[in-house]
């Protein structure tokens, strides 16, 4: 019998790991997938395909008693671009996130979001950034640029939403930093009937949902799209900041060449204008949370189209760690030593599942007594009981699914293909 220490793979469920969302919504790499992506050697259409060494998804994971570390090289497991506009391309850029297990709100004055970089991580390792792409109005020459005023800093989906690919909704950054701003319609349905999965954390350690939630924020019950509580302001020129002082100097004009919108400054935070607070958050129930969290959420219209701030307020609802909320390259900043990996017996069982793949009923033999967990590739339980002869899989999407056994303090996994 060999017993394997590893925190590598889809094994959040089992001995030595809790069920903290934390733990169970990472996308995890069990199968080696490598990057891939598409870019455009020369005018559009015509696009190639690079093969990429460097794993994706989520490397491994670990948990102390008040943490979750996850190790990404920043690379989603889909076919990222091809980007319009966009020189650039994604690089594998190793680093070590820490989150906290049991948030809290920042009660004093709240960190704002970066200007530049990643406020949180998506479940596959991508970077999470703001919704602003580094660059301001710069009076002395009328442009949008790197060394602006920094009075009115360029909202990023308005001016780079077009570079973003189609599959996933994000794109690389000058640095290779795959990313989101906005849409990240890899990891969410749209529209649903069901509440949104968990689409990443923020550093704070509270879970960005995507765009639905329940009707009823405080019970579980028929769902709706979350709304942004912030608005266009009611401005003819741009020489009052939202806070009332004045601009100095002054924004540009409004106009087709720098219309409302175009800035965060344009927007102004309304309250019970939607469902969700400045924080583009809310305390509510969730299926990973039965008894409450704070929660953030992806703001889209009825269309699909992101609604600004897109994915967190411009501030952080909780308190942010100043120290170790993100390093790399593996083991460089963050000390990992305390974290407790997964324990597991591989040999523990002598069973048989079929057929693989399965359409509507999925049969087990040998493992009588034992209860499962079925997970789906974005880290979301699925179902659990005890194991019987069949289980029925045919309300289940197409795609592969984890399936893992525990009996007698032994876990065994397996996985397994609907089609």
């Amino acid at each position: 019998m060999r017993l394997i220490f590893t925190c590598i793979g889809a094994l959040l469920v089992s001995t030595g790991f809790s069920q903290h969302p934390l733990t169970t919504s990472w996308n995890m790499n069990t199968t080696g997938d490598l990057g891939t992506y598409e870019y455009y050697p020369g005018p559009p259409p015509t696009t190639s395909t690079v093969n990429m060494t460097d794993s994706t998804d989520i490397l491994e994971l670990c948990e102390s008693t008040d943490y979750v570390f996850i190790r990404t090289n920043g690379l989603p497991s889909y076919l990222m671009g091809p980007w319009q506009m966009n020189p650039n391309v994604p690089s594998a850029i190793e680093s070590v996130y820490r989150f906290p297990k049991n948030p809290q709100e920042e009660t004093g004055a709240k960190t704002a979001q970066p200007t530049v970089g990643a406020f949180g991580v998506a479940v596959n390792g991508a970077k999470l950034y703001g919704t602003g792409d580094a660059r301001s109005y710069n009076s002395s020459n009328g442009t949008n640029d790197g060394m602006g005023d920094g009075l009115w800093n360029a909202d990023a989906w308005l001016s780079e939403g077009t570079t973003m690919d189609a599959t996933g909704g994000g794109h690389p950054d000058q640095n290779g930093n795959y990313h989101y701003h906005a849409t990240p319609v890899a990891l969410y349905t749209d529209p649903s009937t069901q509440h949104s999965p968990i689409i990443g954390w923020a550093f704070d350690g509270h879970p960005i949902y995507g765009p639905f939630g329940f009707t009823d924020s405080l019970s579980a019950g028929p769902v709706t799209r979350m709304v942004s509580s912030w608005e266009l302001r009611n401005i003819t020129d741009r020489t009052l900041l939202p806070d009332g002082t004045t601009s100095t100097p002054a924004g540009p004009a409004i106009n087709g060449t720098f219309p409302l919108g175009t800035y965060w400054e344009d927007y102004e935070y309304v309250a019970g204008a939607g469902t969700l607070d400045e924080y583009n958050g809310r305390w509510c129930v969730t299926p990973e949370y039965p008894t409450g969290t704070y929660a953030y959420f992806v703001t889209v219209d009825n269309s699909g189209e992101p609604q600004f701030p897109y994915l967190m307020g411009l501030e952080y609802y909780g308190e942010i760690l100043h120290t170790n909320e993100i390093g790399g390259p593996a083991g460089t900043v963050i000390d990992m030593s305390d974290c407790t990996p997964l324990s597991i017996d591989e040999e523990a069982f002598d069973f048989t599942i079929y057929p693989n793949p399965a359409n509507s009923i999925l049969n087990i033999s040998g493992i009588d007594g034992a209860t499962y967990t079925i997970i789906d590739q974005l880290g979301r339980i699925l179902e659990r009981g005890q194991v019987i002869q069949q289980i029925d899989i045919s309300s289940f999407e197409n795609g592969t699914y984890t399936i893992l056994f525990d009996k007698n303090d032994k876990t065994a996994i397996k996985r397994f293909v609907k089609q």
